[in-house]
C-alpha cells in the first residue's frame, strides 16, 4: 500500500514536470512564430502569417546582425533565458543531460526554420544563442551551481 503511494507521487510529479515543459514550448512557440514581436511584446497581441514558400536561404543570413535595433538585447537575452529555462524544466523532467540538451537544440533549430514559414526571420545565429542558454543551464547544473530538485 505504502509502496503504491511512493509510485503514484512519483508519477504526479513525472507527470507535472512534463506539463511544465509543455506550457514553457508553447509559450516559446507563440512568442516565436508571432508575426509581429513587437507587437507581441508591447500591446500582447498574437498574429500569424502563412509563408509557403519561404527562402531557406535567409536561415544562413548574418547581415542581418549589424541591424542592432533597440529591442536587440531584449529579443537575443529573451532567446538565451527562454531556452535556458526550457533546458532546465526538461532535465527536471528527464534526469538527462544529454537528452535535455539534444532536446533543447532541436526545439530551438524547429523554432528558427519554423519563423520562416510565419513571416519571421529565422536565423542559424539565433539557435546558437538558443543553444547558448541550455549549455549555460548544463554547466551550472554539471558544477553544482545550480540545485535541482530530486
Amino acid at each position: 500500500m505504502q509502496q503504491n503511494i511512493v509510485v503514484n507521487n512519483s508519477k504526479r510529479r513525472q507527470n507535472r514536470r512534463f506539463l511544465l515543459v509543455l506550457i514553457w514550448g508553447m509559450i516559446l512557440g507563440v512568442q516565436t512564430w508571432t508575426d509581429n514581436l513587437g507587437a507581441l511584446l508591447r500591446l500582447q497581441s498574437i498574429g500569424f502569417k502563412w509563408v509557403p514558400h519561404p527562402n531557406f536561404l535567409d536561415f544562413f543570413n548574418l547581415n542581418d546582425i549589424t541591424k542592432i535595433h533597440h529591442y536587440f538585447l531584449i529579443v537575443k537575452t529573451g532567446h538565451f533565458i527562454g531556452f535556458a529555462l526550457f533546458d532546465f524544466l526538461l532535465f527536471n523532467w528527464k534526469r538527462n543531460h544529454k537528452w535535455s540538451l539534444l532536446i533543447s537544440f532541436l526545439f530551438a533549430l524547429l523554432t528558427e526554420i519554423l519563423q520562416l514559414f510565419f513571416g519571421r526571420d529565422g536565423r542559424l545565429y539565433d539557435v546558437v544563442i538558443d543553444t547558448s542558454g541550455a549549455f549555460t543551464v548544463y554547466y551550472m547544473i554539471k558544477t553544482k551551481k545550480l540545485k535541482v530538485n530530486r
